[in-house]
Parts: structure tokens; sequence; C-alpha cells
């Protein structure tokens, strides 16, 4: 690594001539491999863009925000970024990669003056490069914003909002397009066809500056001679007639490059758990063992196959949603529609709306950028789809935006939707069997992103309680724990703590309903208890709390609600169990607040 241990600001590959940044490309190659595998992360996005990251921190002046006449690049969808991150000083820091308090998946502001932005989300750069580069024109200052957008998110709404906006003005703005074929599965649809015919240079040449844009072509991103000339070419094309010119640079790459196991992954080994580079083993993009959305995926494949009228669609994200296998046994009704959320809630609506039975499959983080497609088009003519959403509550290291403590308190404010937190295996299996039977009006099942846990079936009933109704886990005389279901397991053990230390018996319901409530069988436990605890991996204050104290007003129930969630903020990225323990949702937690709310001696 005898270059890369030199590198602490953009600047330092200036002066390195073509042969050094071709030996600092496979230091960096090297070093990646090296060290994801041992911490897992991001792999393939950022082997495919090592030699267009060098040759943009080489060809512009790189610069922090505050350098007013620097070039500043924002990253879209910032798990492209490594390469950036060790251009940038940081090659120290990937040892910590998925660990608390550790180097972030992404690009993120927190962690570099380089960073401009916090990147996690698809389609964003080029609307906020946007408003840079409006604000250097209109106070002429020097220096250019480059948008690098790749992995599929050419098709995010926003994206295409940013490209219509910018080429209409003089803006000293460049838009790399890291061309790899992929989102995380394959790309799909027309810019895909465009962008991979036969004479694709042409074609999309005629297409972008049809818009206005100049337009550079680079047919082979790893060739650090052909990118340079590349980008002198953009430069040039940016700054004729004595004015900016937005200008694409479009650059053809391989995710995975150079990592052979990627050759034979699906999706070219986009994100995976730590591995052995040589053998592959350890490989895995998601979690092991049974999970929820396993059961979404093993559930709607039975129904499908009997079904004709049921259709599952998902964003890009086919294998986080349950939803991989059913691409491959139904490819006509299980459908990636690409990395378009809001597209992909209209086309339900569509669907249902000729008859169909229809499941969006979203993760909770991404199904909150279609939150208005949710208000408007299914909400208020009450089409029958159900939306399923993977990775409710904490999300693990994936980045703060990623976690899906936000999703009841965007979701309870929809009209006429009704939202089921299925927590349990059997719970999600039994929803999911029911909308298909019959489906009126929209729904949302919410489910965490973990393994189903080994030991469910010794605390839950012998039978399925009926769906309409709280789960009563086990009875008890001196309180009621009322637990969203992605915290069923921190009120079983609460329940035991308080029977173990303090030979209190607390009722522990699962609630599942999260709108409406089910009164006709909450009300009743409501009323039989002066102690309860409420328990969600959510915000408090707009979480099923709030919601429940409200029915404790206005039912005036004599009974004193102890709110246990997350308070107003932003989380890092973490693991479950650090993160509830540090926001003390834990059940040791919430243990020593019963014992203060009630003067409970120890």
């Amino acid at each position: 690594m005898a270059i890369l241990e030199t590198l602490r600001v953009p600047a330092d590959i200036k002066d390195l001539g073509l042969n050094e940044l071709e030996s600092l490309a496979t230091e960096i190659r090297q070093f990646l491999i090296s060290n994801i595998s041992k911490t897992g992360g991001h792999i393939g996005a950022n082997l495919g863009v090592i030699e267009l990251t060098i040759a943009l921190h080489h060809a512009f002046d790189i610069s922090p925000l505050e350098d007013k006449d620097g070039d500043a690049i924002l990253f879209d969808v910032g798990h492209q970024g490594y390469t950036h991150k060790l251009l940038t000083g940081r090659m120290s820091s990937f040892a910590s990669l998925n660990q608390m308090g550790g180097m972030s998946r992404f690009v993120s502001h927190h962690e570099s003056d380089f960073d401009l932005m916090e990147a996690s989300h698809a389609g964003t750069a080029i609307p906020i490069a946007c408003g840079l580069a409006y604000s250097k024109m209109k106070q002429r200052q020097g220096g250019r914003v480059i948008a690098f957008i790749g992995d599929g998110s050419m098709v995010e709404g926003m994206a295409f909002e940013g490209l219509n906006f910018s080429a209409e003005y003089p803006l000293p703005l460049y838009i790399v397009i890291n061309d790899n074929g992929m989102s995380i599965p394959p790309n799909l649809g027309a810019l895909h066809k465009l962008f991979s015919a036969p004479d694709w240079q042409q074609r999309s040449r005629a297409w972008f500056e049809g818009m206005g844009f100049g337009y550079v072509a680079i047919d082979d991103g790893h060739d650090l001679s052909k990118l340079l000339q590349g980008m002198d070419e953009a430069k040039q094309k940016g700054t004729k007639a004595g004015h900016s010119t937005p200008v694409v640079i479009h650059v053809k790459t391989e995710k995975g490059r150079g990592l052979a196991l990627a050759d034979n992954h699906p999706y070219k080994l986009h994100f995976s758990m730590p591995f052995d580079p040589e053998t592959g083993a350890g490989v895995a993009a998601t979690l092991t063992g049974k999970t929820f959305q396993g059961i979404v995926g093993d559930t709607l494949m039975e129904k499908m196959a009997t079904d004709d009228s049921l259709y599952a669609l998902t964003p890009a994200t086919p294998y986080a949603s349950g939803v991989e296998a059913l691409m491959k046994a139904f490819p006509d009704r299980a459908i990636d529609v690409g990395m378009a959320e809001q597209h992909a809630v209209g086309m339900a609506a569509g669907l249902a709306m000729a008859g169909n039975k229809v499941f969006m499959c979203f993760q909770s983080t991404f199904m909150q950028r279609a939150w208005d497609q949710l208000f408007h088009d299914l909400c208020f003519p009450q089409h029958p789809v159900t939306v399923v959403s993977a990775r409710s509550g904490f999300a693990g290291f994936d980045g703060p935006t990623h976690h899906g403590i936000y999703d009841f308190g965007l979701l309870r404010s929809l009209p006429d939707v009704k939202i089921f937190y299925a927590g349990t295996g059997r719970d999600l299996e039994a929803i999911i069997n029911a909308r298909a039977q019959h489906a009126e009006g929209p729904m949302i099942v919410l489910h965490p992103y973990e393994t189903v846990p080994d030991n469910e079936s010794d605390y839950l009933p012998a039978n399925l309680t009926p769906l309409d109704e709280v789960e009563v886990i086990c009875q008890g005389k001196d309180g009621l724990i009322i637990a969203v279901a992605n915290q069923l397991q921190t009120a079983v053990a609460l329940r035991d703590k308080l029977a173990n230390e303090q030979q209190l018996q607390f009722q522990v319901v699962n609630l599942r309903w999260l709108k409406p409530l089910p009164l006709p069988s909450l009300l009743p436990l409501l009323e039989q208890h002066d102690k309860v605890i409420s328990l969600e991996e959510g915000q408090k204050d707009n979480g099923i709390g709030v919601a429940i104290n409200q029915v404790i007003r206005d039912q005036r129930l004599n009974c004193d609600l102890l709110v246990n969630a997350l308070e107003q903020g932003i989380l890092p990225a973490g693991d479950k169990q650090s993160l509830a323990k540090m926001t003390q949702i834990d059940a040791d937690s919430v243990y020593r607040q019963v014992l203060a709310r009630w003067n409970i001696a120890l």
C-alpha cells in the first residue's frame, strides 16, 4: 500500500502519473477486498468505481463545502463512496465498518468535510447538485459541482426531475453516470435498454444532447487513460463559449470488478457479510435462517400458484423483501419495477383498479419515499392493496436514514388505512393468507428485518388468536404490558424479570393492530389493570403509546400508563441490542423505569 498510505486529501494524487494511478487502483482494490471480507459491507458497487473515482479526484479539485471556489462532489447512493473515503484520509477507519460508532457504510457529512451530504437513499444527488450549482452561478463563484450517480438510481423520480431542471440553465454541473447495468439487482426498463443497446453511445448522446447537456461517453470505466481523457473532454464541453454548460459523463463499469466471487453472484456481490475472498465461504447478502421476509415469500409463493390474479411488486429490493424466488417462479406477476418507489405504488393502484390482488413489498426506509402515493393513490380511492413493509424498527448498520423507527408516525396520519404489525412468524403468515383470500381497502403490514426467534413457540399461545383481537401471551394480576410486536421478546423478558425479582405477575399482550386499535379486545384488559406499560421500537411523540394514552383519556379509565419508546431524534447505525440499551428500551432499562414509576423497592 505504498501510495495509498500517503493519501490524506484529494490533492495528494494530483501529481501522480498514469502508472502511479494504475498502481493506486490496484492497491485500493486489494485493500477493499481484504478489509470488507473481514467486516462485511457494500463490496460490489465499490469495486466497480475505483478507477472512476480516482480519475474524478485527479481531474477535478475536490474540496469541502467551505471552499466556495473548489469543486464539490455529491455521491448518490453513498455505498459507492469507499474509494472516495480512502482518497480523503480514512484508510484507518475501515476496520471499524459495521461496528457501533464505526465508519459509515455510506458517505456521511458527520464523518468528513469531503462528504457533503448524508447519502443512503437513491436519486438525491442531481437535485441537490442543481441547488449548489445554481448558487455558484448566481454568486459568480468558481468551481464545479459533480453529481456521481449510478447503481440504477437514474430511474428515480428525483433524478429525472433534476435532469429536467438542470439543462435549462448554464450551470457548472457535471453528472457522472456509473453505468454498470445494475441497481441492487440487474437494471430493467427503457433507460436500461437505451444504455445497453449496441449503439448506446450514439443513442445516449442524442438523448442527452437533445435535452441540452454536453455529453461524453467512456466505454471502459476501468481504463484510467480513457477516463482521464474523458474528464478533460468533459471540462472543455462544460466551459464552451465563455459560460458553463451542464455535462453528462457516461461511464461503463463492472460491478464487483476484480473479485472472482462476484462473477457468479446474481447481484455482483452488492452487499455481503464477512466472507473468505478465496473460497466464498460465508458469503451472504442478507440474514440467514428463517426470516420474516422469507415467510412473506413462501406464503405468497403458495398463493400465487393457485391464483392468477395475485401480484407482488418490489422497487429494486427483491431479496430484502422476500420477492426474489417469486420473480423466478412467476416472472409475469412478481415484478421488480426498478428503483422507483413512487411508481411502484401507482402501478399497484392500477393493478388493483383492474380487479387484481396486489402485494406491494417494500423496506420501511424506502416506503416513506412514496408517502404521497400511499395517501393520494391508495387511501383516497380505497384500493385493496396490501403494502408489506420489512425492516420496521432498528435497521442495523445501514446508516441513520435506514432505521424504520419513523414509520408508524408517518403512517398513522394516512386516512382510512389499516396497519398491522406482524412480529411473530405465524401472525405474518396468517395476515398474508387472509389478505390473499379477501382484501378490502388498503392495508400496511409491518414486520422486522430479523430472523424469527427460535423460541417463539415457547411464549406464544398454542393456537393462533383470531386476527382481529390482541393476542394474550400470558395472564397476570399486577399489571399489563402491551407490546408492539417488534418488542414482544422485550415484553416477555420484562415479565420474567418482574416475576423473578419482584414476584409481580404482569399480563402480556401482543397488540398486532396499530390502526385502528382493536378496542373490543383491548379495552377490557385496560379496565382490569391500574398499571400499564406500552413497549415499542418507534418514536414516543407520535407512536402507539400516544394512541393508547388517548384511549385511556377518552374512556376515562383508571390506569396509569408508562410509555416506553424512543425520544425524538436521529439515532446512529447499530445493532438492535446495542441501540435498545442506548435508548433505554431494553428489558433491564424498562424494569428500572417500572420500579421508579410505581415506587417498587429493589
